[in-house]
């Protein structure tokens, strides 16, 4: 069974919505009135689902879009991401400069900082919680950079192990010579 049509408010008429859309210049937004724009269009209008394949989002988001259009007009296509959390971050200036002067320090649990850490020293300092993500961005945001050792081979070969195993340039006749095939160890039957 269809959906019933979601009714759509006309708060602008079909042309000025065509042309908010075509003079957008913010992504996102652009995106929310082009999806406006093809179910409100005069000639072959597209149902939620068609428009919501033709941008590349969800059925139940343009539903969601087309919602917040009939409730708040064309304030409600605007970018929300930035009201998040008011637009501000979660730490005030002098708890950023305590998280700086914390980081040029070892973590309290030895090793190297991480999200994680990050986060829980937040919650431990001042009682915010945030995700390790969040943390992780406020290392990035700070300057730092993951700082992990390469990892090194367990079974991996000594130094004078790979200067035998490197061939030298120059004349074949300068050259190692190759293996006898019963000595080499990657071979499964021998003898």
């Amino acid at each position: 069974m269809a959906r019933p049509r979601l009714p759509i408010v006309l708060h602008l008429p079909p042309e000025e919505i065509a042309r908010r859309y075509r003079s957008c210049r913010r992504g996102l937004e652009k995106t929310h009135w082009q999806v406006l724009w093809l179910v409100t269009r005069p000639e072959d209008p597209l149902s939620p689902a068609q428009a919501a394949a033709q941008v590349g989002l969800s059925a139940v988001w343009v539903r969601a879009l087309i919602k917040r259009w009939n409730a708040q007009g064309p304030d409600g296509l605007a970018d929300r991401r930035a009201a998040t959390n008011g637009g501000h971050c979660k730490l005030s200036t002098d708890q950023q400069i305590d998280l700086w002067d914390a980081l040029q320090h070892p973590p309290p649990d030895g090793g190297l900082w991480t999200g994680p850490k990050v986060a829980a020293y937040v919650h431990d300092r001042w009682g915010i919680t945030v995700c390790v993500q969040t943390g992780w961005n406020w290392l990035r945001g700070l300057g730092f950079s993951l700082q992990v050792p390469r990892p090194h081979h367990p079974e991996a070969a000594t130094p004078a192990e790979v200067r035998a195993w490197k061939r030298r340039p120059g004349p074949a006749a300068r050259r190692a010579p190759p293996r006898a095939s019963g000595d080499d160890p990657r071979t499964l039957g021998r003898g």
